[in-house]
């Protein structure tokens, strides 16, 4: 029987649902042959009593629609009639179960985690086969784990990269069986083995791995797939299972370390004692908040459906949740979610109620400002030209502070006049404005905040809400101004939703804006060089068939850096050595004037580079053209290093934190993975405490305590090591040279510098750190990463704020 067949085909010999109309709705196999209905799909769906005989029971059901029996008596006896609200259920009787073991398909049915389904696939006798092993392809080290059958659970026998040539990576990267003879098998195989059958499996979305069977005699490939669909579809199912649980797993735990508001309330949902909590958050004292007066703490618009979801939730005895906005001590009002959980009062007299208060706030602005930011978002990861980013970038701005003109200018970083990027509304003002703030000293001493600007020539900042000012947003990217906007707010202020809107804007439009800039650089770049050759001001030279040079302007000879006077050689001169991207000598027979003279046909644009006497490698653009009776050929070329260096800066973007200018997860992680020498090492960190610390003073002030701690991390980091921001509050060092010794060393010293006080203007932060050491010498050929973030977490259990050496015995989950 087919493998992909649903439950009741797999359970009866005949099945079918029917609209009480009559109309077939559903019909299995067998259904459908004891009715003579054709396999397609694509037709409509007949009417049941047109198919039925004319003296079968079933009949008065559909025509009557009352239920004369619920089992047939005439031609379908032994058919089961279940009447449902709009349809009808038919069943044939039940089949024996097979007294035999189960099939392939029914054992990998009966399998829910990945393990259990590994271990039928190995262990299972459809295959007839001495051994067999299953390779399961882990993304996250980009290998693949070769399985083989254990007691319970499948044994690791060993782990391949997926480019290695080995054959069981060659069926996971090609699709294709293959089959060898033991001689052919780079491992051991199993006596009385006579082929070696290499098969890759994969789902419809994806490669999942392969699997090898040790053969006593050849078998077909053809005859197999069925049984490779199979494993495939359980293999992707138990995957996606386990992911889920693993997801509900880390729910739980991130949901334990959240530090939350804890609160207490009797049966009526009143406040009876005093809470040192509640007080600390809202400033209200017990008298103002005992009973229900913690209500006047709500923002008034949510206080009728707060108090509609307390009396519908308190009338129950399961968990509810109430959402809303609370004002704070410091007067703002946030978003929050209190989780109510009931709790039995003592002596058995019913419940209470308690729970937590968890602020939202960010996650809600995040949710609402993320939406209406999509369009700049785009234009950044298109790269398209820089002009429309910009502009939309200060339509952002504007928007959010409801702005009626706008400016935004660029801040050069060696001084000099800022460059307008883009405008909006009427700007003339504000170019005076401009010129009053934005002078060269002033740009370096800019604050990262957003702040008022006053009218030139007054030396007070506007104030009350009918003056006119303009509102400087900087955008500030690795630690430095790189462009401003001033916006005109005619009532000269800006709501503190909105203040809160335009530092979040600020994180996220920097890099944005700084990105434009590079490609408007590049652009403005490649215009001019394109420009310089229309002009014929690039370096030009004359080369005979012989390969020597016969003429050379102005600016050749300063691009080829000759001296003045200085006669040409030849081009097979060691001077003019050239080399590619990857900084390797480039053969003489591919030089662009070479190929030039051999073909008869122009070289354009080929781009090489060449190192100067003074060591400096400056990068060409060639073209050379043949002349027409091929006697020489004319060679232009251009200096395009700038552009180069813009398009590496691009590149090198994508393996940086933009917040502390540490290297990011990416490059963490490929740094972790290459490094694979003996003394390799990498700590994970994460710090503790930080949400307490963002949540309290705001997340500006826990930007500011990342970059602090990327600061201490450069300074105790030995020279050589990769400091990485791997997302949130945790960091990460690797070294591809590090004893364990001096790995363990180096974790004590980060636990210590981390939990020393960071001042960060008025606020007084402490925060602790939890590392994770993993190192080669104790465990070779393994995921350093992984096995730091194990070791990592066994601190974080162990109570936080110090650190742990991960120990392959120990740390490594069953």
């Amino acid at each position: 029987m087919p493998t992909d067949r649903c439950v009741p085909e797999l359970m009866f010999d005949g099945y079918l649902t029917a609209s009480r109309s009559g109309r077939v709705l559903y019909a299995n196999e067998a259904a459908r042959r004891w009715l003579g209905l054709p396999e397609s799909g694509d037709h409509e769906p007949p009417a049941l009593q047109d198919l039925l005989p004319t003296t079968c029971a079933l009949r008065p059901l559909l025509t009557s629609g009352a239920p004369l029996s619920t089992t047939c008596k005439g031609l379908c006896q032994g058919l089961q009639v279940h009447l449902r609200p709009d349809s009808l259920e038919l069943q044939g009787p039940p089949r024996q179960a097979p007294s035999g073991p189960r099939t392939l398909p029914e054992a990998l049915n009966g399998a829910q985690h990945l393990n259990e389904v590994a271990q039928v696939i190995l262990t299972h006798p459809d295959w007839q086969a001495l051994g067999v092993q299953l390779a399961l392809f882990d993304p996250v080290g980009a290998t693949l784990r070769v399985l083989q059958a254990g007691l319970h659970e499948p044994d690791l026998y060993q782990t391949l990269s997926v480019q290695t040539r080995h054959p069981l990576a060659d069926a996971f990267r090609t699709g294709q069986a293959r089959a060898c003879v033991p001689s052919e098998w780079p491992d051991p195989v199993p006596d009385g083995t006579r082929e070696l059958l290499t098969l890759p499996l994969r789902s419809p979305q994806r490669p999942l791995g392969s699997l090898l069977l040790h053969l006593p005699g050849p078998r077909s490939v053809p005859r197999l797939q069925g049984a490779l669909d199979a494993c495939a579809a359980a293999l992707d199912r138990a995957a996606h299972f386990d992911e889920i649980s693993r997801s509900q797993r880390r729910y739980r735990t991130l949901l334990e370390s959240t530090h939350a508001a804890l609160w207490e309330l009797d049966r009526n949902f009143e406040i009876q004692g005093e809470s040192p909590n509640w007080q600390a958050m809202t400033g209200q004292t017990y008298a103002e908040y005992v009973g229900r007066g913690f209500m006047a703490v709500l923002h008034p618009d949510d206080r009728p459906r707060l108090e509609a979801d307390i009396t519908r939730g308190i009338q129950g005895s399961d968990p509810f949740e109430l959402r809303g906005r609370m004002r704070r001590i410091d007067g703002q009002y946030r978003h929050v979610v209190a989780i109510a959980l009931p709790v039995p009062e003592e002596r058995g007299a019913g419940q209470g109620w308690a729970g937590s208060i968890q602020d939202v706030t960010e996650e809600v602005w995040a949710a609402e400002w993320e939406g209406p930011s999509e369009r700049f978002l785009t234009l950044s990861v298109q790269g398209g030209p820089a002009r429309p980013t910009f502009a939309a970038v200060l339509d952002e701005l504007t928007r959010v502070t409801g702005a009626t003109g706008g400016l935004l200018v660029g801040l050069p970083r060696s001084g000099g006049a800022p460059r307008t990027l883009a405008t909006s509304g009427a700007t003339g003002h504000l170019h005076a404005y401009l010129d009053a703030h934005l002078e060269a000293p002033q740009v370096t001493a800019l604050s990262p905040r957003p702040g008022w600007l006053h009218p030139p020539g007054d030396a007070s900042p506007p104030a009350g809400a009918s003056g006119r000012g303009a509102l400087l947003v900087p955008l500030q990217y690795q630690e430095r101004v790189i462009a401003a906007a001033l916006l005109d707010v005619p009532a000269g202020l800006v709501d503190a939703t909105s203040l809160e809107h335009l530092r979040w804007l600020q994180a996220h439009l920097a890099p944005i804006v700084h990105s434009a800039q590079l490609r408007d650089a590049l652009d403005r770049s490649e215009a001019q060089a394109r420009s310089i050759v229309s002009a014929l001001d690039e370096g030009v030279v004359m080369i005979d068939a012989a390969g020597r040079l016969i003429a050379a302007n102005r600016a050749a000879q300063d691009l080829l850096d000759l001296l003045p006077g200085q006669s040409l050689p030849p081009l097979h001169d060691p001077v003019w050595a050239l080399q590619n991207e990857r900084g390797e000598p480039v053969p003489f027979e591919q030089y662009p004037a070479v190929t030039a003279l051999r073909t008869g046909r122009p070289v354009r644009q080929v781009i090489l580079s060449r190192t100067r006497r003074d060591g400096q490698r400056r990068w060409l653009s060639i073209n050379a053209t043949p002349l027409e009776d091929r006697s020489g050929v004319v060679v232009s070329f251009t200096d395009v290093s700038e552009s180069i260096t813009l398009r590496e800066q691009l590149t090198a973007q994508a393996f940086q934190d933009d917040l502390t200018g540490l290297s990011n997860r990416r490059a963490f992680q490929r740094a972790a993975q290459e490094q694979r020498g003996p003394r390799a090492a990498a700590l994970l960190i994460d710090v503790d405490h930080f949400k307490a610390v963002n949540d309290t003073h705001g997340h500006h002030v826990g930007d500011d305590l990342l970059r602090e701690i990327a600061a201490r991390l450069r300074r105790e980091a030995p020279p050589g090591s990769l400091i990485a921001r791997l997302g949130g509050d945790e960091f990460g060092v690797s070294h591809p040279d590090l004893s364990t010794e001096d790995a363990c060393a180096l974790a004590r010293r980060v636990v210590q510098v981390i939990g020393q006080p960071v001042v960060l203007g008025r606020v007084h932060a402490h925060v602790s750190a939890s590392v994770g050491v993993a190192t080669t010498e104790r465990l070779r050929g393994a995921d350093l990463h992984r096995a730091a973030d194990l070791a990592m977490y066994v601190v974080k259990r162990a109570g936080r704020s110090g650190w742990q050496l991960f120990d392959p015995d120990e740390h490594l989950p069953t």
